[in-house]
């Protein structure tokens, strides 16, 4: 395996599956200490190879000695970083040298992870060979190495390193670095381009203004031999299954195990509180919840394709007997992956400086946007209620003037006039009845449309505000603990080295198997850390797209009342047409009989 600082997987020889090997097989190295010349005996047996001719300089000007030269040999040959010649397996060498010499110790897995800036200065360039140093510069040649930190930030708010290569994991948990000044770089070397396809790919993906791609129904019969339960029809394209609530309280909470960096929409309550709406608007809400609730799933471009929410749409039979039969994966989404190289060294860098603001900014006025929007959605339920108590004083109003206009004989009897007045009051009450019906057509229209469309955007409102919650609770971690550790081993490590091997061996054989285990584990956290970045910047470039819901939801309720308004107006000339001029309003001479 071909194995370099800039290769295409940063964790090829920091991350592994099997158990951990403390030999000189191990993907893990321990610190260069003179403890045993043995260590790589099969490379000292060949003093001419390009590796020592390119160290040799450095020995004889007695900056590293032949026991450091050795170790640094054996992790070449170990990862394969040859020819020297290449830049990038020249740039790994020099950075272990920088290792060796500021005292930390020739290490392959501490050369991935510690990537400050650290410089090699004239002198060192000017020792190595020029014939292989791929870097024909007079100045410093500029080595991507960190050093350690007892703090961490936020990995959602802190920035990356703007170092040369912005891929360090570790500078995400440092508020200072030794020699800072320099390690930043100018902002216009950092290409946004990447950052931008990233982000465009993702939007492309995520369509949230759409047709509803589902439809749920309830069964009108009741099953249950003592508890009766409702079943739901649902339907899309491709299939037709029946569901019960429990199934979809399960499939949520299959969904937030497996996707805890995921935005995962809420469910609608199970019963209502005493005193609520009757029964029957109650199970009215939650139909319409279920509704959201998967059309919501159904848009996100991760959980359309999960098996589970495909069997929840296609598996005919009886969904808690198939789970009792299948075989379901209940791991959490990223277990085992490792994070993408580009992401870390072409996609962060562009937004380092943006994203951790906006994701904070976001989660700050989160929960003043939901009160608002709350609050905007009871309006609106509240307009729709005025609508439907208008409609029925209308059609109190029709059934009141056709009751007078039957008395209107008896109190003055027949003339012309009263003729006139009659069929007036039978204009105005049909008049009023087309009123009601313009009213219950548009109070019908924002209960199922309009409402819904407002209800919809306070939940993804919501479920981007729990995913926030869960992030807080999964950035725990203990990478400050675990590099002081390491630190304070491998200085116990080069202490006990150069006393008596023999009376140290166990304790030597203990440091060098904690020191192994815990840049493991480091590994493991830090990897972590990324994916949980990766997820969430996802996640909040789809968020970016509810802001058209804003506008899906103020078109549609715009829409109705541009329609209502101009049926009304209609309704109005109409009436003031057939009613103004012709209602008698004074006596003109008609005559007066018993």
């Amino acid at each position: 395996m071909n194995s370099s600082f800039f290769a295409e997987d940063p964790w090829e020889n920091g991350w592994t599956d099997r158990s951990i090997e403390t030999g000189r097989n191990s993907d893990l190295m321990l610190p260069a200490v003179d403890h045993n010349d043995s260590h790589h005996p099969h490379h000292d047996s060949d003093p001419t190879d390009e590796v020592s001719v390119l160290l040799k300089p450095l020995v004889d000007a007695h900056k590293l000695t032949a026991y450091q030269t050795r170790v640094i040999r054996g992790i070449v040959y170990d990862h394969s970083l040859y020819p020297v010649s290449d830049k990038t397996n020249f740039d790994q060498i020099c950075g272990l040298i920088a290792l060796e010499l500021d005292g930390t110790g020739a290490d392959y897995t501490t050369l991935q992870m510690r990537r400050g800036n650290v410089t090699l200065d004239d002198s060192i360039m000017q020792l190595l060979r020029p014939s292989t140093n791929p870097i024909n510069d007079d100045k410093s040649h500029s080595i991507t190495l960190g050093l350690h930190s007892s703090t961490i930030d936020d990995p959602l708010t802190s920035n990356l390193d703007q170092s040369v290569l912005a891929s360090s994991m570790l500078s995400e948990h440092r508020d200072k670095l030794d020699g800072g000044e320099n390690n930043t770089i100018n902002s216009d070397d950092i290409d946004d381009n990447d950052a931008n396809v990233f982000i465009n790919s993702i939007r492309q993906s995520f369509r949230l203004v759409a047709n509803p791609s589902v439809t749920i129904k309830e069964v009108p019969e009741r099953e249950g031999l003592i508890f009766k339960h409702i079943n739901y029809v649902v339907s899309t394209s491709k299939a037709k299954v029946l569901r019960r609530y429990s199934d979809f309280v399960w499939l949520l909470e299959v969904l937030l195990h497996k996707y805890p960096c995921r935005v995962i929409p809420g469910l609608p309550p199970k019963k209502f509180s005493v005193g609520a709406a009757p029964d029957s608007q109650f199970l009215q809400r939650r139909r319409r919840g279920l509704h959201r609730f998967l059309n919501q799933v159904l848009k996100h471009p991760v959980l359309l394709v999960e098996p589970l929410v495909v069997s929840f749409m296609t598996v005919p039979t009886d969904l808690a007997t198939w789970r009792k039969q299948a075989r379901i994966d209940t791991s959490v989404e990223f277990q085992g992956e490792k994070i993408l190289a580009d992401f870390i060294q072409k996609v962060w860098p562009g937004i380092a400086s943006r994203f951790p603001t906006q994701w904070s900014k976001a989660e700050t006025v989160m929960a003043q946007a939901i009160e608002m929007w709350t609050k905007i959605v009871v309006l609106v339920e509240r307009h729709e209620k005025r609508q439907q108590l208008m409609a029925m004083d209308n059609d109190r109003f029709v059934e009141t003037v056709s009751s007078f206009r039957k008395l209107n004989l008896g109190l003055y009897g027949a003339n012309d006039d009263l003729g006139m007045i009659n069929d007036s009051l039978d204009v105005i009450s049909e008049s009023f009845s087309r009123t009601s019906q313009a009213l219950v057509d548009e109070s019908y229209a924002v209960n199922t449309v309009v409402l819904e469309k407002f209800k919809n955007y306070v939940d993804y409102l919501y479920s981007f505000q729990e995913l926030c919650e869960r992030v807080k609770r999964l950035r725990s971690n203990t990478i400050p603990q675990l590099e002081q550790r390491i630190k304070d081993n491998e200085g116990k490590y080069r202490q006990l080295s150069t006393e008596s091997a023999d009376a140290k061996s166990s304790e030597l054989a203990r440091l060098k198997t904690s020191i192994v285990n815990d840049k493991q584990e480091l590994f493991q956290q830090m990897n972590r850390e990324w994916l949980i970045k990766h997820r969430c910047l996802e996640e909040y470039v789809m968020f970016q797209e509810t802001q058209y819901l804003i506008s899906e939801a103020w078109t549609e309720w715009t829409r109705g009342r541009v329609k209502f308004q101009h049926k009304l107006t209609s309704l109005s000339d109409s009436l003031g047409q057939e009613i103004v001029d012709v209602m008698p309003t004074a006596n003109d001479g008609t005559q007066f009989s018993f």
